[in-house]
């Protein structure tokens, strides 16, 4: 059985440099994520981050630590967490579909709706985060 874990956080990036420090948690992730075998998607509006992370609850848990130690974000907010009985993001260690003022906006309306919606909206927003990855590989 896999687990999962979900959460969507306030940035602390400066606007200045945020793309630049994005590539580097991408940078790193990946092969990370590839070395304990997760498999998910990051997206980040400028103002907000959303993550999936899915593995082995031991993985999960490894991430999730190291992640809420971040001093990137704040405001930690996890959306789902627990088992899960398939992947969602097979071919992906990290999906990242990079910065766009049209993907913004329509993360930023999957955000607030899943925190206005609960458990339907989360799986309004990890859809939206599986079609911003579906025509690749990371």
């Amino acid at each position: 059985m896999l687990a999962r874990w979900s959460y969507i956080s306030t940035s602390r990036l400066d606007s200045i440099d945020a793309e630049e420090r994005i590539r580097d948690i991408v940078a790193v992730s990946i092969p990370r994520n590839r070395s304990l075998q997760v498999t998910g998607s990051l997206l980040f509006t400028g103002r907000r981050f959303a993550q999936y992370i899915e593995g082995t609850s031991a993985a999960i848990e490894e991430l999730k630590a190291s992640i809420l130690r971040d001093s990137r974000h704040e405001d930690v907010r996890t959306i789902a967490w627990g088992e899960y009985a398939h992947r969602r993001f097979v071919t992906w260690s990290l999906a990242y579909a990079g910065p766009s003022h049209f993907v913004s906006d329509i993360v930023e309306r999957a955000l607030n709706d899943t925190l206005e919606r609960g458990d339907e909206g989360i799986e309004t927003l990890i859809q939206t985060m599986s079609e911003f990855s579906i025509h690749g590989r990371s």
